[in-house]
């Protein structure tokens, strides 16, 4: 009996990674013309500058004095015309970092820049509440939103508006997500090819392929109207981003990710801070599943909705599906020994070919970013498994809880301002 179930998760985890095996075939078939066309359409001008749009630059800020200061000075500096540009820090802080964001506000105010600080006296819906506060704070037609250890170039808003404004259909824009400080030990090493997989591999495949993507729930540009139409953020789940995504998504809209738009931000460089991390975002992705809104399905043909939902439950549920294998390949050596060598190769073929599938997209991933498969390639993918399978009980238990519909406490992931 115990051989069987155990059998059973490793088919349904196998078929899981079907999605996987879609995005492989997408990427490698569409990369090289949409990166092109994405090149041209981030450069083509869509607006005079006398006819751009208002834009309000969020910046939420939570207890985060080291990066403060860098990141306001960041936003600052983007390239658009100051009459219609807001800064707008959303300041939920209860330490001296306010002090700081009040001092470099004011700054640039005299310097003739239209920025603020709103600041609340409780943290109410965490950073979903503050942006929903912000939201009714501006009259911008497009929220730019970045979380305090990202950098954004001062071309960014004319490249990610150029195509967002080209295309009625889109709600929201989504740079890539790049990291300053991947060298500085073994960890940040890890995460850097980890994340580069993600975001260079799945989630331009995604896009590539007309499969809902997620905001990233920074370095992206939203249409306000759009948020309006869909009742503004909502804090029922520790994935605010992900949230909004998918009620947009249900109403027909659509998202496009920007390759080649490239935001440098901050990974944690310790695996205390990194935990923290990681358990927001495995019990949000869990959370925002439970609530899966399936009628977006009909915007999508067959192959596409098969491979999204193959994909959400990947994502999701891949850490305890893993465990539950193990540990029922244990159980079966104790209980039902005749049956061992089944479940052993069941475990392995399962592992077998989730390791292949995510190892040949970061390939992809590192083809289209420009790199080379060097032997330092390697090595940081061999410190991507050792870390993934350092993190699978604490994407388990999360799971767990985010499946129990248990919230929590949006945790900041802690930034040291490199």
């Amino acid at each position: 009996m115990i051989a069987t179930f155990t059998l059973i998760l490793a088919i349904y985890l196998a078929i899981l990674t079907m999605g996987d095996l879609y995005l492989l075939f997408a990427h490698k078939r569409r990369s090289a013309r949409s990166v092109n066309l994405e090149r041209m359409d981030t450069e083509r001008a869509v607006a005079p500058l006398g006819q751009l749009p208002k834009v309000c630059v969020q910046l939420p800020v939570h207890n985060e004095p080291a990066a403060v200061a860098q990141a306001i000075d960041s936003l600052c500096a983007l390239d658009w015309p100051l009459d219609r540009l807001e800064v707008m820090v959303l300041d939920d802080s209860t330490d001296e970092t306010s002090a700081i964001a009040k001092q470099k506000v004011d700054t640039w105010v005299e310097q003739g820049l239209n920025a603020r600080i709103l600041h609340r006296a409780t943290r109410g819906g965490f950073k979903a509440g503050a942006l929903q506060a912000a939201l009714h704070a501006t009259q911008a037609d497009y929220i730019a939103i970045f979380d305090v250890d990202y950098r954004p170039e001062p071309s960014f808003l004319h490249r990610s508006l150029n195509v967002l404004m080209a295309d009625p259909r889109l709600a929201f824009v989504q740079a890539r997500l790049d990291f300053r400080n991947r060298e500085q030990n073994w960890l940040t090493r890890a995460q850097g090819i980890d994340l580069d997989t993600h975001f260079a591999y799945e989630q331009a495949a995604r896009s590539w392929a007309g499969i809902p993507m997620m905001f990233n729930g920074t370095c992206g540009i939203w249409r306000r109207s759009v948020i309006e139409e869909l009742g503004g953020w909502s804090s029922r789940s520790l994935g605010e981003d992900q949230d909004l995504s998918f009620r947009a998504f249900a109403r027909g809209w659509r998202c496009r990710y920007l390759l080649t738009v490239r935001v440098g931000g901050e990974l944690p460089h310790s695996l205390a801070d990194l935990v923290t991390q990681r358990r927001r975002w495995s019990t949000a992705a869990t959370q925002n599943l439970r609530v899966l809104p399936l009628r977006l399905l009909r915007y999508l043909n067959w192959h596409q909705a098969a491979a999204f939902l193959l994909l959400c439950q990947f994502n999701s549920a891949a850490s305890i599906l893993i465990i539950a294998i193990a540990i029922g390949t244990l159980a079966t050596g104790v209980l039902e020994p005749q049956f061992l060598n089944q479940s052993v190769t069941a475990l392995v073929a399962t592992l077998v070919l989730i390791v292949v599938a995510k190892t040949a997209g970061s390939a992809l991933a590192r083809k289209v970013l420009g790199s080379r498969l060097d032997a330092r390639y390697w090595v940081d993918v061999m410190l991507m498994w050792a870390l993934n399978a350092t993190l699978l009980p604490v994407n388990g238990m999360s799971f767990i809880k985010g499946l129990l519909g248990k919230h929590g406490d949006f945790v900041r992931t802690p930034k040291a301002g490199v």
